[in-house]
């Protein structure tokens, strides 16, 4: 274990008077309360912070010092590193399997944050090794192709392809083509929304469920509270929004278009089943709230957690708060039910 891992394990299991004296006064906004390791982390990153990056390179590694903050997988999920070829690309997944799998489980697409331009399949390990014990699921991870080598929609392109290619050799993956749900984090919960979009209008098989977390589901954040109010919270601000703008929509391009805005879509009804969980210091947060309630509105099936004590990124915060791991394991609980 590394020296930051260390650190991190030590703080998640201090005693509460020991962390609260560390990270200072409560952090309150909109009536929602930090959590206390999470804010401990959030002082420490200010104490470092420096000018923001200026090359896409800079942001992905600045990004990937985040995967210390996650939990070891689960045990007993096993994993296997392969490459898909799907419709002319070459991607990396990752595919868990739990324990005792079968050759007809139900199967997890997820797709990782990052907002279109950063981190990896590999960024949400944790979750996804929660995912394949708690819904005894086959989980496969895509590295899907980033912004700006890839223009948008290239990332909803890869999944939709992911979803073929799974249809088409669900017997060989040991898959039921009939209990395939769609999930992901932030950018990656945008891509799944948006393919449950495309799926319905198209026919056909469709995902048994969806699971987004903290999702980005529109780029119209005029009038959200949260926009304004959680502008600086840790580790997503305005500046990195602004960054993820410019380089998936340079000179405004595609920034309406309607799989970049799934929330606008005025056809809401026959989604499948949704398992939504925002967070409470995130500036994203009113608009995942708002789509969990437009969602419900239309008459799809809601289960909406707004976690107001975390921030965006809490499905790779385990190591750090038990708020964050216990989150996660809802969530894959809460998806468990409709693959069953």
């Amino acid at each position: 274990m590394s020296l930051q891992n260390l650190i991190l394990g030590v703080l998640r299991n201090s005693p509460d008077f020991l962390k609260r004296r560390l990270a200072g006064a409560p952090v309150e906004i909109d009536g929602n309360v930090m959590d206390t390791n999470i804010q401990i982390v959030a002082n420490m990153s200010a104490a470092e912070a420096g000018d923001p990056p200026t090359t896409v390179d800079a942001w992905r590694a600045q990004a990937n010092a985040f995967d210390a903050m996650s939990l070891p997988r689960r045990a007993g999920v096993s994993i296997e590193d392969t490459v898909l070829d799907l419709a002319g690309h070459s991607l990396k997944a990752r595919i868990y399997s739990p324990r005792g799998a079968s050759a007809n489980d139900p199967a997890v697409l997820f797709f990782h944050q990052g907002g279109l331009v950063i981190m990896h399949h590999l960024t949400d390990d944790y979750f996804c090794s929660v995912l394949a014990a708690e819904c005894g699921a086959k989980v496969i991870s895509l590295d899907y192709r980033l912004c700006p080598e890839a223009a948008f929609p290239a990332a909803i392109d890869d999944g939709m392809a992911l979803w073929a290619y799974v249809q088409e050799n669900a017997a060989a993956l040991g898959i039921d083509p009939k209990r395939v749900a769609l999930s992901g984090d932030s950018a990656g919960g945008l891509i799944s929304a948006s393919m449950t979009h495309l799926l319905r209008d198209a026919g056909g098989v469709q995902p048994a469920a969806q699971c987004l977390a903290y999702p980005w589901v529109s780029t119209d954040m005029s009038g959200d509270v949260s926009g304004q109010s959680c502008a600086e919270c840790f580790p997503f601000s305005t500046t990195t929004m602004d960054f993820f703008n410019a380089t998936v929509f340079p000179n405004d391009e595609n920034l309406d278009h309607p799989l970049a805005n799934p929330a606008k879509n005025k056809n809401l009804a026959d989604l499948p089943p949704a398992v939504i969980g925002t967070a409470g210091f995130d500036l994203i947060r009113d608009q995942g709230n708002a789509y969990a309630k437009a969602l419900e509105a239309a008459g799809n099936k809601v289960t909406h957690h707004c976690f107001t004590s975390l921030t965006h990124s809490y499905l790779i915060m385990g190591r750090v708060s038990h708020t964050a791991q216990k989150a996660c394991v809802q969530l894959a609980q809460d998806l468990a039910v409709y693959l069953k």
